[in-house]
């Protein structure tokens, strides 16, 4: 039997998480005998709220629903999946071969490349520097694009 010193000395221990199970248990029974301390009875309740918890079950799962409701899932799914291919099939058929779309005339002359090719050291610079400024500001905008959008994301999340 414990005494209202030991009860004392074991709640404060509960209420800080410090207890081993086997003192919760001895203090589960401490309550659950009645021969409760006035100035402990007031935690009679919690006590005897744990030992009608403990004793709840859920109820039983029926899994008959479950079982029929899989093939149906499984059929329409096979079902949007074939009919998704149908349609993609035929809208594949439809298109046009590349052999049907004149791309170039064989009769075309060919390019001479090498008269647009740049030998003067001081062009190549100024097209070289021209390139890397386009490249240049193409980056900066995508970062401000990016950086709009972040905050436009944060702000709507807030």
């Amino acid at each position: 039997m414990m005494t209202h010193s030991e009860a004392e000395i074991l709640l404060h221990r509960y209420f800080e998480g410090t207890t081993s199970l086997n003192e919760e248990m001895n203090l589960r029974e401490y309550f659950r005998t009645g021969d409760v301390h006035p100035d402990l009875a007031e935690l009679n309740p919690m006590f005897a709220y744990w030992d009608k918890a403990a004793k709840v079950m859920a109820p039983p799962v029926k899994r008959t629903a479950m079982r029929r409701r899989m093939p149906l899932r499984w059929f329409s799914t096979a079902a949007a999946a074939i009919l998704l291919l149908f349609a993609a099939g035929t809208w594949f058929n439809d298109l046009p071969s590349l052999t049907d779309v004149p791309i170039a005339e064989a009769k075309t002359k060919t390019i001479d490349w090498s008269k647009y090719e740049v030998t003067d050291p001081e062009e190549a610079y100024i097209v070289l520097r021209n390139a890397l400024g386009t490249a240049s500001a193409e980056m900066n905008r995508s970062a401000r694009i990016t950086i709009r959008e972040i905050s436009e994301a944060r702000r709507i999340l807030k």
